[in-house]
């Protein structure tokens, strides 16, 4: 999905959306932690933050390799809403 995709829905939908495509999950709440959960490793980390990049055209540095940042939709969803200004 491009950027021009991604702004017909919210940043959270995207993101539920590709976790739920990810995962085995028939649903998922915002503020679940996929992390602690262990629904996911740190490979769909790096996965995670390649999908933000190009999906809503952002870029991740080094200071932003905070597991909080992507622990679950809610705060993936602020940390795009924080990088896109």
């Amino acid at each position: 999905m491009r950027a021009e995709n991604a702004k017909l829905k919210s940043p959270q939908d995207v993101i539920r959306g590709f976790i739920m495509e990810n995962v085995s999950a028939a649903e998922l709440d915002d503020d679940f932690d996929i992390f602690e959960s262990g629904i996911v490793n740190s490979l769909f980390a790096i996965e995670l933050m390649t999908f933000l990049e190009k999906t809503f055209e952002i870029k991740v540095t080094m200071d932003d390799l905070d597991m909080e940042n992507f622990k679950s939709v809610s705060a993936a969803g602020r940390f795009v809403q924080q990088k896109k200004g």
